[in-house]
């Protein structure tokens, strides 16, 4: 399985403004089940720093550049519209993915 994990940053002053640009930002680049399915469609949580979101997406085998071609037009489109918005997105792999890279076959 391979996870795509989508996290934002940004102040608690633009939490309204980006909350209506991520619904503007899912009409624009629906969600695909083509590519995989959300594990965590949201989960924001309050910091002193400001609000903190996650996302989860498995992603089908052979869709990674599809799926994270998505991810990054999302990201995008609240990094120009919100400021001092901040994201990451990184790709995970699970044992079995994830073995082969260092020259190991996953266990059965």
């Amino acid at each position: 399985m391979v996870l795509i994990v989508a996290q934002s940053w940004y102040p608690a002053s633009q939490a309204e403004k980006a909350g209506k640009n991520y619904l503007e930002a899912l009409k624009k680049y629906p969600e695909d089940r083509s590519l995989g399915k959300p594990l965590v469609r949201a989960a924001v949580k309050m910091t002193k720093e400001g609000i903190h979101t996650i996302q989860i997406f498995s992603v089908k085998e052979g869709k990674i550049k599809e799926a994270m071609d998505q991810t990054i037009n999302v990201a995008l489109m609240s990094s120009k519209a919100i400021e001092e918005y901040k994201s990451s997105i990184d790709i995970f792999y699970d044992l079995a993915e994830a073995m082969p890279f260092v020259g190991l076959k996953a266990p059965e």
